[in-house]
């Protein structure tokens, strides 16, 4: 496996992992997903390790500046960092912008490049307890007008079947099998509303009962 240059991996982790710190739903916990998810689809095509890493890295730094298009908000920090001149070209900081800026999993359009399918991919929880972890505090965060558990979850739920594609899958740009067989799982399960809703009600109730639904509205940052 190629390794990620450690001065690089230095850079990011002392001047980009704390623009996250106070982010809940997109904090390191996500933004640590979406790199291992990234390096190793990087392995199984043969990408550069650096530019996946960054990609990852940066995705979503910019949610603070402007939730709705913070995609592009993360990919101008990214292109805006003249220390990542000392590693990539003006052609891989372009490719790795279009990448940032592709890869919601909310987009219909296919990204531009590579590099942002497979970040898009790298970045869908399948993992119900993360995604009601991400998507509840984001809902609670976003939807003020909504105030019992039922309405956040019912917007919750819609909102991940839209990912549903023609062919009645959650979807994947790329074709990589661990991917695959995750999003499979994922999908028999969630697809099972009792079963879904009780994990959401367990996130909640937590939240309620800890304190954390405030810091949630009142002190992390992200959208």
């Amino acid at each position: 496996m190629k390794e990620v240059n450690l001065e690089l991996k230095k850079y990011i982790e002392e001047n980009i992992f704390p623009k996250y710190e106070r982010f809940y739903s997109h904090g390191m916990i996500h933004i640590n997903n979406v790199i291992k998810n990234m390096l190793m689809l990087s392995e199984y095509y043969n990408l550069d390790p650096n530019m996946a890493y960054a990609i990852a890295s940066y995705h979503d730094s910019g949610l603070n500046i402007d939730r709705e298009n913070h995609e592009y908000e993360s990919g101008r920090i990214l292109e805006n960092d003249q220390e990542l001149r000392k590693f990539f070209i003006e052609e891989q900081i372009k490719i790795m912008k279009e990448a940032v800026e592709d890869h919601r999993g909310s987009r219909k359009e296919r990204p531009r490049n590579f590099y942002g399918e497979c970040v898009s991919d790298s970045d869908r929880d399948f993992d119900i307890e993360l995604l009601a972890k991400r998507q509840t505090a984001t809902s609670l965060k976003n939807y003020p007008e909504l105030s019992t558990f039922e309405e956040h979850f019912e917007r919750c739920y819609e909102y991940i079947l839209r990912r549903i594609n023609d062919g009645g899958k959650f979807n994947l740009w790329t074709d990589n099998p661990t991917l695959i067989e995750q999003r499979d799982n994922f999908q028999k399960e969630y697809l099972d509303k009792v079963y879904t809703k009780s994990i959401y009600k367990k996130e909640w109730d937590r939240i309620s009962s800890d304190g954390t639904k405030e810091k949630i509205i009142n002190y992390y940052e992200d959208y």
